[in-house]
């Protein structure tokens, strides 16, 4: 009777032990359209073998981790899935983290597999999330409505690429028949005089791209009309309305970053380094982030020395990029970024309320 009572104690205890919670549970996921890749590390132990599930049942299994830890983190990264399905597993309430891709072959072997790219991901967040903030970079995770309105503005500049692209390939057809007054070709005044050098076939080309050039146009001045008028009407002089817009949206919110260094080190406007033991050499500017954002820092740069002549962060350029300086295009460059690079700072710090713009110097007025 005694060894019947131990034999029943035990398995109350071995069943209790189960139930209980573990730490935390880390999951490294490797998405793909078909199916999904997943390998799972339980608290401090080794990974498990990669599992492989439909998108259904990778759900399902999630929910199920939810009431077996804690704290469940999982991490994927940013491609074609954007980021939909970080806000579905953080709804329900796991902790999610999307980072930058790379090459996840640290040994240089050459064998890169969903199960090692799971394996890999799976390592770096269980490294993360126990202090180690250098082993992945997560991205910034743009809310719902963050989101749709950035798509607002990339189909903006898609429009826009697509009407250079057109206005790119006329000039090179016409360039290719030894025509060279290629500027403004597709404009009806400048159409009328090329069409009578052209021979049909050119003409028939061009005709069509003018057409799409002229559609497109139109598609690009009403989506540009709708961004200018949710912009605010009091900006500093040379901002436009459609510039603050497409800043704005790029960055999906100011408040996201906590220093001078986070919004810097975003726009790949910092300049690279080189350096080991007494080496050093000071390389151009490391162009990390959205490179779109950057093109359209050095613009509004460009514009800022026109028309903010008192600017503060001007300063320190200001005999390089002054009308009418005798120094070389190169180091008017090299200025330029570093005013764009102090831009991003300050409008950064406006927008947060950590300055007013008189503070910087700049001029106020009505944007049109």
């Amino acid at each position: 009777m005694k060894t019947n009572n131990c034999t029943v104690s035990s398995e109350i205890h071995a069943e209790q032990a189960t139930k209980e919670l573990y730490e935390a549970i880390y999951l490294g996921v490797d998405l793909h359209k078909a199916s999904i890749m997943l390998t799972l590390i339980i608290d401090h132990s080794t990974p498990q073998p990669a599992q492989r599930f439909t998108w259904e049942k990778f759900w399902a299994f999630v929910q199920k981790q939810l009431g077996r830890a804690k704290k469940v983190y999982i991490v994927y990264e940013a491609g074609a899935f954007g980021f939909w399905p970080a806000r579905k597993l953080k709804s329900m309430g796991a902790e999610c983290w999307v980072v930058h891709p790379e090459k996840l072959d640290p040994g240089h072997k050459r064998v890169q597999t969903d199960k090692r790219d799971a394996r890999q991901l799976a390592d770096k967040l269980q490294r993360y999330v126990l202090g180690n903030k250098r082993a992945m970079v997560p991205v910034y995770i743009p809310s719902q409505a963050e989101e749709q309105a950035r798509i607002e503005t990339r189909h903006r500049e898609a429009l826009a690429k697509q009407v250079r692209t057109l206005q790119a390939r006329g000039r090179g057809l016409l360039l290719s028949q030894g025509v060279f007054q290629t500027q403004s070709w597709w404009r009806t005044a400048r159409w009328k005089e090329l069409k009578a050098q052209l021979c049909p076939q050119l003409q028939a080309a061009l005709e069509d791209d003018r057409a799409l050039i002229e559609e497109l146009g139109k598609k690009l001045k009403g989506a540009e009309k709708k961004l200018e008028a949710s912009a605010p009407k009091e900006l500093p002089k040379g901002f436009g309305r459609l510039t603050f817009l497409l800043l704005l949206r790029e960055l999906c919110n100011y408040q996201r970053f906590h220093n001078r260094r986070n919004i810097g080190g975003f726009t790949g406007l910092c300049g690279a380094v080189s350096s080991s033991g007494p080496y050093h050499l000071d390389l151009s500017i490391n162009k990390a982030g959205n490179p779109y954002l950057r093109t359209l820092l050095i613009e509004l740069a460009w514009r800022m020395v026109y028309w903010q002549p008192h600017y503060k962060g001007l300063k320190p350029w200001r005999r390089l990029v002054q009308a009418g300086a005798s120094h070389h295009k190169s180091h008017r460059k090299r200025a330029v970024v570093a005013i764009a690079r102090q831009l991003a700072v300050d409008i950064w710090r406006w927008q947060t309320g950590r300055v007013t713009p008189e503070q910087l110097g700049w001029q106020m007025s009505v944007a049109l």
